[in-house]
């Protein structure tokens, strides 16, 4: 990991200006080494590809995940925070701190990735096998930021150079051209990446982890072919099989993990942030009932990664329930955790819903099926309709991947059933505007050429 140290002391004060407001406008700063010395030798590129990694780890996730969830029906709140407050009530302000940070953040990220792609074209100092290394794990990060982008916002600027002078103007692009960008970029990145992790353990992207985000995206756009096939590549790889117990799921390393984002100190964020750290307070971001009740009986998914907290008030004891997927809330280095972005639970349930979109219901039970047993409950029967079919996978997400980078919502929103169940959930939700986050109030201010969502 030495790598990730050396990125944050040479690359990131290059590019990276937390929460910036005008963002991609970033000029290097006085006695910073410039980008084209960081890509002058392996070392120092090698840093500045690793500090991708930890943006989305230290910045980006598992704060992202918290909030997205408390936009859905995963999470309740019980604070005083204003920006969260919006969260939990289904409706955005355009000048939400956090939702400023989201974008920003995001945006920051496929900067670097912009700037690593364009350092490396006509590089003579690094080798052909780095560069291509260097050059696919970049575009893969790249379209994992856009994947979030345009789930969440809809038409989103498509940069893919680091020039401000165009991208300070850039206009909204078609969602349908960022799939495509995507999609290329995942392509590409596959034909230069090798089926083996580099270094130790699973923290940088390989061919089957492109596999793996590009079954996710072939499924949102209803592609059932290549995303079986994808998905299937991943499973079949035998390298994340067999399931683990759910109480070994979100360990560093975990047999299941397909990327993971490494920490220094075996411990996610913000996750002792999750419980109230008092014997008497009420954690803020509880477990909601219609989440808790979702999962059947004897499943040990509820009992592994539903933390219950009893507190006593006046002489009377009620029961709250928190998200327990991660267990340390402080530095464990001798049995670290890592954030998990990508598992091979989720490729099943892709591999599932795809067969049974394309008529196989019995390959399609068959790989629930697995996803049940893990979890010690029974086999569903392969006679299953298809519109039962369906609705189990949906069910098998919800209990499976929940607060986990925003499934619930883009789920529930590519099942065209987003409005129908957050409407009956929050008041504040609003059909046609809800299901799309505001671009922030300053971006829209700086790019006169952003045109903001409907209804904010």
């Amino acid at each position: 990991m030495r790598n990730i140290k050396m990125a944050l002391m040479l690359f990131l004060p290059i590019i990276l200006v937390y929460g910036c407001k005008k963002l991609i406008m970033v000029e290097s700063p006085k006695n910073q080494l410039t980008t084209d010395k960081v890509f002058a030798d392996s070392t120092s590129a090698s840093a500045a590809l690793s500090s991708i990694y930890t943006n989305f780890e230290k910045q980006f996730d598992p704060n992202y995940s918290t909030y997205v969830s408390l936009y859905t029906d995963d999470i309740g709140y019980i604070g005083t925070d204003i920006a969260n407050k919006e969260y939990y009530a289904g409706r955005l302000n355009a000048t939400n701190t956090t939702n400023e940070n989201t974008w920003a953040l995001l945006y920051n990220i496929i900067y670097q990735c912009n700037d690593v792609i364009t350092q490396l074209q006509n590089n003579n100092a690094l080798s052909k096998t780095l560069i291509i290394q260097l050059r696919s794990e970049a575009k893969f990060l790249r379209a994992f930021a856009f994947y979030y982008l345009v789930n969440l916002y809809g038409d989103v600027p498509l940069l893919l150079q680091t020039d401000v002078a165009v991208t300070a103007k850039a206009p909204r692009a078609a969602q349908s051209l960022v799939y495509s960008q995507m999609i290329n970029d995942l392509l590409d990145a596959k034909n230069g990446l090798s089926p083996s992790y580099i270094g130790s353990g699973k923290v940088r992207a390989n061919q089957l982890a492109v596999s793996a985000l590009l079954a996710r995206i072939y499924l949102y756009q209803k592609n059932w072919i290549l995303a079986e096939k994808e998905a299937g590549l991943v499973i079949e790889s035998n390298q994340f099989t067999p399931l683990q117990a759910p109480a070994n799921v979100f360990n560093a390393n975990s047999k299941e993990a397909i990327l993971q984002l490494w920490n220094q100190n075996g411990f996610i964020s913000n996750s002792g942030n999750i419980p109230s750290p008092s014997a008497t307070g009420i954690p803020q971001y509880i477990i909601t009932p219609e989440l808790y009740n979702a999962f059947e009986t004897g499943d040990l998914r509820r009992t592994s990664w539903i933390g219950t907290k009893n507190v006593i008030t006046g002489g009377a004891g009620k029961s709250y329930y928190y998200g327990a997927k991660y267990k340390n809330k402080t530095a464990n280095t001798s049995s670290p955790e890592y954030l998990t972005v990508l598992r091979v639970a989720e490729q099943f349930l892709i591999r599932a819903e795809a067969r049974a979109m394309a008529g196989n219901i019995h390959g399609a039970v068959e790989d629930i099926n697995i996803i049940r047993q893990r979890a010690a409950l029974g086999p569903l029967p392969t006679s299953l309709s298809t519109d039962a079919c369906l609705m189990a996978i949906i069910k098998e997400r919800r209990v499976e991947l929940f607060t986990e980078n925003g499934h619930r919502f883009f789920d529930l929103k590519r099942n065209d059933l987003l409005n129908t169940v957050m409407g009956n959930y929050k008041s504040g939700w609003q059909n046609g505007v809800s299901s799309l986050f505001p671009i922030p109030k300053s971006e829209i201010t700086n790019n006169r050429n952003l045109i903001q969502n409907p209804g904010y």
